[in-house]
């Protein structure tokens, strides 16, 4: 069998570059892998295997408005809305479906369940109108059944009550995003940051979202940009602490500069700004170089742009480090 030196030499001397740059890419892979696998070894020697089955324990935390919300399903969401491309370059020039919010059919005894804890909530208002419990009862309830006129109307009345709660401002944006009132939930959504001692990434992602729909893509950018170099300075902890109705401390969602990276990304794209969006995913890459979602989304806008040959070495990349559940998703995107 030829030697790989033999192999390297004949390529170069005939100007096979492409064809160099294959075999290198294919050596740099099994390199990789090789190494991946020899750390596997070594941290199943020092710690023992690892019971993938075994059951994990998840806390749920109260996060504002009655919305519980424990680690799994969080994941769940995340990988949901990922899938959906939530996070990704679209050359699509509307808003896209895929970053609304995702309501599951409810079935008939929850309709009936949600419309009876209606009714307790509709009876005291109508004693006690500016009763703020029930006010943000009835709105939750009625967001739930997906009234969101009633609800954005019980919203705006329950802001006037608890005009410094970040969560209500923060569901009044996403009620004024199905309701396709771009411009208000933008609004809703800055008061609720502005509202916030730290980033919460909800919040910046659906502020982010209803700056693109409302085609102002520039103010999106502008807004992402703000909150990395909040982040990137150190004023904004991972995790966001605020006081909800009952006066308890709780935590948002831990910021991941990844999601925020992407998200500016893919402003950058519907912006316009290719070559912009270009170099944050080559950053994004540079800085966590085991991630496949930066390989992922410049492949996708490379693709999208022409260049196809650039864009399947991303691909290739992306899958390579895509966790196994994720590779389905790579390919998806290659494939379009």
């Amino acid at each position: 069998m030829e030697s790989l030196a033999g192999i390297l030499r004949t390529l170069i001397l005939s100007k096979g570059f492409k064809q160099l740059e294959v075999l290198l890419l294919r050596i740099i892979h099994s390199v990789l892998r090789s190494a991946l696998e020899q750390k596997k070894t070594e941290s199943i020697k020092e710690f023992g295997p690892i019971d993938y089955d075994a059951p994990v324990k998840t806390e749920n935390k109260t996060i504002g408005l009655g919305t519980k919300i424990g680690v799994g399903v969080a994941v769940l969401v995340f990988g949901l809305v990922f899938a959906l491309g939530d996070f990704l370059p679209s050359g699509s020039d509307g808003p896209a479906e895929e970053a609304t919010v995702v309501n599951k059919k409810l079935s008939e005894e929850e309709q009936n369940t949600l419309r009876a804890r209606l009714k307790q909530y509709e009876l005291t208002l109508s004693t006690a109108p500016k009763d703020s419990i029930a006010l943000e009862g009835a709105a939750v309830t009625l967001f739930e059944l997906g009234e969101y006129t009633r609800a954005a109307s019980l919203l705006q009345d329950l802001a006037k009550e608890k005009p410094g709660d970040p969560d209500v401002f923060r569901l009044l944006g996403e009620i004024k995003y199905e309701l396709k009132d771009y411009d208000g939930s933008a609004a809703a959504y800055r008061i609720s940051a502005a509202l916030s001692k730290n980033v919460d990434f909800e919040v910046l992602r659906g502020h982010a979202n209803a700056l693109l729909a409302a085609k102002k893509p520039d103010e999106a950018v502008q807004v992402l940009l703000a909150s990395r170099a909040k982040l990137n300075s150190g004023k904004s902890s991972s995790v966001d602490i605020k006081v909800d109705g009952n006066g308890m401390e709780i935590e948002s969602q831990e910021v991941d500069p990844i999601q925020v990276d992407l998200l500016l990304g893919k402003a950058y794209s519907d912006w316009g700004h290719v070559s912009d969006a270009v170099s944050v995913y080559d950053q994004l890459i540079s800085s966590h170089p085991d991630d496949f979602r930066g390989y992922l989304a410049k492949g996708i806008i490379l693709k999208e742009n022409g260049n196809v040959g650039d864009a399947e070495r991303m691909f290739i990349q992306a899958r390579f480090f895509a966790p196994e559940k994720a590779k389905a998703l790579v390919d998806r995107y290659a494939r379009k």
